[in-house]
């Protein structure tokens, strides 16, 4: 089984059928829409989000189909369920693999790959200048990566030589602490006299299937980006290169509007109309807010007798569908019940 599958089969059992195929599709994509990102943390699925960029609605349907004709998925596209055969298709799997226990994609699809871009081409600029050659190609064509890097080394503080040798030091910290094989992330990098590798030559060179090699890549980057947010004040150039690309709370554009405005004491009604936006989208917002901020309350949007009474029938049934929880709380909005199961959900990541 491939792990592009395993991980499939792991988010579909984790719906168990409240969702419909094409949510997973969605979180792999990391589509920023109000109810993928909150199905990514009432269903524990936010480590998942956005971290197969190469996916396609083609290629997930046939995955489907496959999976369905295997045996391990049965049931229709709008509910799937996980069979016995799969769930032990997939934990095999897992068992090679790893479940990936570090990667986050909610919290670094946005940052994680830019940090790569900048620290495979300063491994390559500063390996050149150890040598002086100057006559290579840019591993990137992003010009913004490039003029970014070009300042980075200008105020790096390190004479040419000791750059590479305290940049050497950094990456060999972060590496021995990263859960991967180094070569994971070794051979992507370029230097003197050396070609980084593609994602499949990397993958053929590992002798691993390329989705397999893809979620160990971006585990090990996840690990990696974590260390240098841990340790920084061990790893100032690493630290450096992610200074400006990490955000505290990751939220959506719109919904860090929003809370510019909440944060002034504007109601919702008062925000849609600021913004001349519809009541729900706001409304969107706050439950983005209450899932990915710790310290967002949500007491002027509800009291605490109702969040009780939310957080009861959630409870005892177990179900994470709204409707069965509306016909259980007929005073209480949509809104209301989605707060509370967002906050209390964002409180447990």
């Amino acid at each position: 089984m491939e792990c592009l599958e395993a991980v499939m089969l792991c988010m579909l059992k984790e719906v168990e059928g409240e969702r419909t195929a094409s949510s997973v599709f969605h979180l792999l994509k990391g589509k920023k829409s109000a109810q993928t990102i909150q199905d990514a943390h009432l269903f524990k699925l936010d480590k998942w989000f956005q971290t197969t960029p190469f996916l396609t609605m083609e290629l997930f349907d046939r995955i489907v189909e496959g999976l369905q004709a295997s045996g391990s998925l049965q049931g229709e596209r709008q509910r799937l369920f996980v069979t016995a055969e799969g769930t032990n298709k997939m934990r095999a799997a897992f068992e090679k693999t790893g479940e990936f226990p570090q990667l986050s994609g909610w919290k670094l699809a946005g940052t994680a790959p830019v940090f790569f871009s900048r620290l495979q081409l300063a491994v390559q600029v500063v390996s050149h200048l150890a040598y002086k050659d100057r006559t290579y190609y840019p591993i990137t064509r992003d010009e913004g990566v490039q003029q970014w890097v070009k300042q980075f080394v200008k105020e790096s503080g390190f004479e040419k030589g000791q750059l590479a040798a305290e940049l050497h030091r950094e990456i060999r910290f972060v590496l021995e602490e990263q859960p991967e094989h180094p070569d994971c992330l070794l051979l992507r990098f370029s230097g003197y006299t050396q070609i980084g590798k593609t994602v499949q030559q990397t993958a053929d060179i590992l002798e691993m299937e390329p989705t397999e090699y893809w979620f160990r890549f971006l585990h090990s980057l996840h690990a990696v980006v974590q260390t240098v947010m841990e340790k920084g004040s061990q790893l100032p150039l690493l630290k450096h290169l992610l200074s400006d690309i990490t955000v505290s709370v990751p939220l959506t554009e719109s919904a860090r509007k929003t809370a510019a405005y909440l944060h002034k004491g504007k109601t919702i009604e008062e925000v849609a109309a600021a913004r001349r936006l519809k009541k729900a989208t706001i409304e969107d917002h706050v439950v983005e807010l209450a899932l990915n901020d710790p310290h967002f309350s949500i007491r002027p949007f509800i009291d605490e007798q109702k969040e009780a009474e939310v957080l009861k029938a959630g409870g005892s049934s177990g179900v994470r569908q709204l409707k069965p929880l509306k016909d259980q709380l007929p005073n209480h909005s949509y809104f209301e019940i989605r707060l509370v199961l967002a906050k209390e959900s964002g409180g447990t990541i």
